[in-house]
């Protein structure tokens, strides 16, 4: 079965050169924890794609720390996706006052891969729909 893609008109980030993936820019809820016991942050994605998210944080994370990862698509009656990863950058934002983080997936199984693409692409077509 062929995936109809939503994500090929999209603009490359300024920071990172075009990559093969399909990812989606749209902003999605996230909360994560970087350790058991811990309550957990929330906040927003800004880039997801098959192999990892950026998103916002208020501190900075230090890389190779692992993390635990659930994702909320609005409006999707399907419960959260909840993932495992390592943080891999994180930088200040002066203009946002806020940390812009990078987190490389752990898993990544052919049914783990075809979930987050689901979410890129519901993404995309609540954009393309105008109701997001």
């Amino acid at each position: 079965m062929k995936r109809k893609s939503y994500m090929k008109n999209l603009p490359a980030s300024p920071t990172h050169k075009r990559r093969a993936n399909p990812r989606s820019r749209q902003m999605l809820l996230v909360s994560y924890t970087v350790a058991e016991g811990l309550p957990p942050e929330y906040t927003e994605t800004y880039d997801i794609a098959v192999g990892g998210l950026a998103m916002f944080t208020n501190a900075a994370l230090t890389p190779d720390l692992d993390i635990a990862i659930e994702l909320e698509l609005r409006g999707d009656s399907r419960p959260k996706l909840r993932l495992s990863g390592k943080v891999r950058w994180s930088a200040y934002d002066p203009l946002l006052e806020k940390y812009r983080t990078g987190i490389a997936f752990a898993t990544h199984s052919p049914e783990f891969e075809l979930e987050i693409l689901r979410y890129i692409d519901m993404l995309a077509m609540i954009r393309e729909r105008g109701t997001s």
